[in-house]
């Protein structure tokens, strides 16, 4: 740009005025002197990084995988929020320019990574899944903003750190970190536990227990997932559909399972969720036994987003 000016210039010096006047506006314009970062800059950050999410909103999803497999608005909303906690916190942390322009486009950019990658490798099975995207974006984002931040504090006067919005920017760094060590690992194998059954009433007993892992498909509830099976018997002479009606009503009023009853004998409940963030849920299945006068009860951890194909 300046051997163009200056050639020009030579030739046609209204021309060349011009393009040096030009360059100079621009020059001031963008490349601003050293100073305080402003609010509206932090700000800027702040609306930045939320158009960076853009692609896994759920008007925006392309389809394959994450809208396949039922990414409801309600956790795109707290998935969302989870990602923005280190551009938050480093908008509150942040202080002079242009020093904190560079970590915020920094900050965005990862941003912008996390999505790419979510809309075209995530999934809810292993590996890769969203889970492990949001825990390694997390991870990356929040040891940035640390360094980022014990960078400036040591180019800076200790006082200046002594601010309202500089604590709250560090309280805000660490509820992301404490969220980086919240989300599941979803490929882990977990076995359900004994006291969503145990223990149970004196009129009853557990005749078999048994606990396993990586099942055939043709269990139903996944090749990853693993289940809890507890043979019961009555312990008084009950028949099998007494023995059926208890055990229901232990675990609807005792254990707090939901239960829906087709009949004295016959009851059926639904799959409980464990949290926003983590796919998998806690199933009970109850079955009697008439040839044997026992109740067969069935847990299991199930994924629902997981594909199965019967």
């Amino acid at each position: 740009m300046a051997l163009f000016g200056y050639l020009t210039g030579q030739r046609f010096p209204h021309l060349g005025g011009w393009i040096s006047r030009r360059g100079s506006r621009y020059r001031a314009a963008v490349v601003r002197p050293p100073g305080s970062w402003r609010w509206r800059s932090r700000l800027l950050l702040v609306v930045g990084a939320l158009a960076a999410t853009a692609p896994v909103w759920p008007i925006i999803q392309p389809g394959d995988p994450v809208a396949d497999e039922m990414l409801e608005p309600a956790e795109v909303a707290v998935v969302v929020s989870v990602v923005l906690v280190f551009p938050v916190a480093w908008a509150l942390l942040g202080r002079s320019r242009p020093y904190a322009w560079r970590v915020a486009i920094v900050l965005a950019t990862c941003v912008a990574g996390w999505s790419l990658w979510t809309v075209t490798f995530g999934s809810y099975d292993t590996p890769p899944n969203i889970d492990d995207g949001l825990r390694w974006y997390l991870v990356a984002t929040g040891v940035i903003v640390a360094s980022a931040t014990a960078v400036e504090s040591w180019q800076g006067r200790p006082r200046e750190l002594l601010t309202m919005h500089w604590a709250i920017g560090a309280l805000v760094w660490m509820i992301g970190v404490a969220a980086t060590f919240a989300i599941p690992v979803v490929g882990d194998q977990q076995v359900p536990p004994r006291d969503a059954i145990l223990p149970l009433p004196p009129t009853m007993t557990v005749a078999h227990e048994e606990a396993r892992c990586a099942m055939p498909e043709n269990f139903g509830f996944g090749p990853r997932s693993c289940l809890r099976r507890f043979t019961v018997a009555a312990t008084d002479g009950a028949n099998v559909r007494e023995l059926t009606r208890r055990l229901g009503e232990h675990l609807q009023r005792t254990k707090g399972w939901p239960a829906t009853w087709y009949d004295p004998s016959t009851v059926q409940f639904p799959c409980r969720r464990i949290g926003w963030l983590n796919p998998y849920e806690l199933c009970l299945e109850l079955r009697h036994d008439e040839s044997t006068s026992t109740v067969k009860l069935q847990i299991a951890y199930y994924n629902g987003r997981e594909r199965v194909i019967y």
